[in-house]
């Protein structure tokens, strides 16, 4: 498991609570900004795309008609227009069997003909079924913190005792658009209900003394409970459409009498009626005002009532009439339609399982599958928010979910690319120092290569340490001997990264190097091998600078082995250490002091032989038990790469040595002892043979035992 996928662990304690805080911020974060107007905006507009994806809904049947102070009527009729009309078409929509005449027109003023008011007047007193309009103003004065409001009815010159109105007031959100429709407002303690509500109670029976009943999310009146919008005044406008939804006739063809169908037929010779007849004119039609709520208001731009509603857009750029506004409520109210918004602890846990699903989409799968997942996440956001709005009438704030999404898989990203710059600078701060310059560059691209914990694995591992180095150090200064000493660890380190190694650790002058780790490299026995000769020229050559700069010249040796070990990571989450361990690690320093007991300058163990014995001139040296071992081992000395490598006297030496040590462990002694010396006189300097000329000696003045199997214990590390 690399670094990486260990963060990402659940098991990881501190990983784990990483990703929880994360969570938390990202939901908050997406809750908080869509607080804020720009995605109010959005949200808006998310809202208004759902009724332009749905259609129109027109209702099965409506009892709704719209009389329109239309363009043909102000251009008819001079603005404002004489009140007299108005109570001709009371007169005419009654005659024409109009259950109630409903006026989105505010009369709050008297009019300019005072005849004209007293038969509007009569015309409302006597029809008994109309609903006139009054509004609140809210008016904010600077420093007063609730508002100051106003109350408008109709003028008194028009309003029979009887009479009966609601309020008009329009509530438009911040782009201006008509989403919302009033419930009721209070106006010095006392409840006024919208016109729409008010129509409706009227024909429920509930002219005066209605009874409100408000709880946090539903307003209660007429059997009819009406959830509250964002306030607890108004409540969503269910559109049944765009503009010209609700059938509508002109104002001045009503007060010219043309939707008076028996009249006109009257006036009619039968051969105009079969004409007509021909034409597909019913002259005996059934008149659209018959037992219809007939609302009045004003459609004319001029007139300045029309408004911006969900339906409005570049493709269908009709502002919807104030009046048809109020005969979607009141169909609404039939209907009992309502959209209701979502709880907000929906809301808020909706955030919260977006923020940890993308956020865990993010931590288990790839990048391009994570942009995938948080596509999708967007997708069922806003599909399943289409289908709860259009099929159960549920409005989902989408914002805080959708910026879930659109935070959370940037966040995540965010955080694992400052993990992933920390683990590089992990890697480059513990390797950089002790691993060639290309494998700290391998490692930062491939991190899994790294095993935290520990992993098994067959490497090598080779040791050096300066012969003498506590009697060097008494003839030195510190600041002598940190410069020597530096300078030759410096030289020993850069043979080790020539190879391919890595310089585990120093320990004063001890250099420990390992090969085959972090990247694998299966000839890391010959890599450790090349190592340690390579050593051995570069401290040559360093000798001869020393002695012409007449300082102190150093000698070194070197143990090498092979094996199974553990590497990794070792130590606590707080401080650790890239190395290895295990017996093949504890052999390796074994071999580099037994150097001593063979006058010797590299030995390797016999896994290490068994690598590189076709490729390194190596000889046999003992069957040896080290210090802390009790099965012992085959050790052998690292000669040279190449044979050509070796002076022929080297050579010679060597092949006299090891015809003698086939006498030697065959106990034939004084034979054996003959070639040990022939070695020595052509070679004098040639340890092994002085080691074995000795023991030789040993052996013919008192042989071993019977049982001699040719071992020899170490005394000492």
């Amino acid at each position: 498991m690399s670094p990486k996928s260990e963060q990402k662990s659940a098991s990881n304690p501190k990983a784990a609570l990483h990703g929880a805080t994360l969570v938390i911020a990202v939901a908050l974060l997406a809750y908080v900004l869509s607080l804020f107007e720009f995605f109010q905006a959005l949200e808006f507009n998310l809202y208004d795309l759902q009724f332009q994806i749905r259609g129109s809904a027109q209702p099965d049947s409506t009892d709704i008609a719209i009389v329109a102070l239309d363009q043909p009527t102000s251009d008819s009729l001079s603005f404002p227009f004489d009140r007299r009309y108005y109570a001709e078409a009371i007169e005419k929509l009654n005659a024409l069997g109009a259950r109630l005449i409903v006026f989105d027109i505010l009369f709050d003023s008297q009019g300019s003909m005072p005849e004209s008011d007293s038969l509007f007047y009569s015309a409302i007193e006597s029809a008994g079924n109309v609903v006139l309009c009054g509004n609140i103003t809210l008016l904010h004065h600077p420093g007063v913190r609730e508002p100051i409001s106003t109350l408008t009815r109709p003028y008194p010159t028009i309003l029979p005792p009887n009479a009966i109105w609601g309020l008009v007031n329009d509530f438009h959100d911040g782009d201006g658009v008509v989403r919302r429709y009033p419930i009721y407002l209070t106006d010095k303690d006392s409840v006024y209900l919208s016109l729409g509500l008010k129509t409706y109670g009227y024909l429920e029976g509930i002219s005066k003394g209605e009874i409100v009943r408000r709880s946090e999310r539903l307003t209660t009146f007429a059997g009819l409970d009406v959830p509250h919008s964002v306030d607890a005044n108004t409540t969503f406008l269910n559109y049944y459409g765009p503009a010209q939804t609700f059938p509508t006739y002109s104002f001045i063809d009503v007060i010219k009498g043309d939707y008076d169908f028996a009249a006109l037929a009257a006036t009619l010779t039968e051969e105009e009626k079969q004409v007509l007849a021909a034409a597909g004119v019913d002259v005996l039609a059934k008149n659209p005002f018959e037992g219809k709520i007939v609302l009045i208001g004003a459609s004319a731009e001029n007139l300045q009532d029309n408004k911006y509603t969900p339906y409005f857009s570049s493709r269908d750029p009709r502002k919807t009439p104030g009046v048809e506004v109020h005969a979607n409520a009141l169909q609404m109210l039939f209907d009992r339609s309502f959209i209701t918004p979502v709880n907000l602890w929906f809301i808020i846990f909706g955030v919260a399982l977006l923020s940890f699903l993308t956020w865990a989409s993010g931590e288990r799968i790839k990048q391009i599958w994570g942009v995938a997942v948080a596509m999708m996440l967007i997708v069922v956001v806003m599909g399943g928010s289409y289908y709860l709005f259009t099929v159960e009438r549920l409005w989902i704030r989408q914002m805080p979910l959708l910026l879930a999404v659109i935070l959370g898989y940037p966040t995540n990203l965010l955080y694992h690319f400052i993990q992933a710059q920390r683990e590089k600078a992990m890697i480059r701060g513990m390797f950089s120092q002790y691993v060639p310059k290309t494998y700290v560059q391998q490692l930062i691209q491939h991190p899994e290569l790294l095993k935290l914990g520990g992993e098994r694995r067959r490497m090598t591992m080779l040791f050096t340490d300066v012969a003498g180095f506590s009697t060097v150090s008494e003839r030195l200064t510190p600041e002598e001997l940190v410069q020597l000493l530096n300078e030759y660890l410096t030289a020993m380190s850069r043979v080790v990264f020539e190879n391919d190694g890595i310089v585990d650790k120093y320990e004063g002058d001890l250099v420990m190097a390992e090969f085959g780790a972090p990247i694998w490299n299966p000839n890391h026995a010959a890599q450790g091998c090349r190592t340690g000769l390579v050593m051995q020229q570069r401290l040559a050559e360093l000798r001869k600078k020393w002695k012409a700069e007449g300082r102190i010249e150093l000698y070194s040796r070197v143990g090498i082995n092979t094996g199974e070990v553990i590497v990794g990571n070792m130590g606590s989450e707080e401080k650790f250490d890239y190395t290895v361990m295990g017996d093949a690690v504890n052999l390796a320093s074994r071999l580099e002091g037994a150097n001593k007991e063979y006058s010797t300058t590299v030995m390797i163990g016999q896994n290490t032989w068994e690598d590189v014995k076709d490729k390194f001139v190596t000889r046999y040296l003992d069957l040896l038990r080290v210090v802390g071992k009790l099965e012992p081992v085959a050790v052998y000395e690292l000669v040279a790469e190449k044979r050509d490598e070796v002076p022929e006297a080297k050579l010679q030496a060597i092949a006299q040595y090891e015809e003698g040590m086939k006498l030697y462990k065959e106990r034939r002694f004084a034979e054996a002892d003959a070639l040990f010396r022939q070695a020595l006189d052509v070679d004098p300097s040639d340890g092994p043979s002085k080691v074995y000329h000795n023991r030789s000696q040993l052996y013919i003045a008192q042989p071993p035992a019977a049982d001699w199997d040719g071992v020899w214990t170490m005394q000492h590390k």
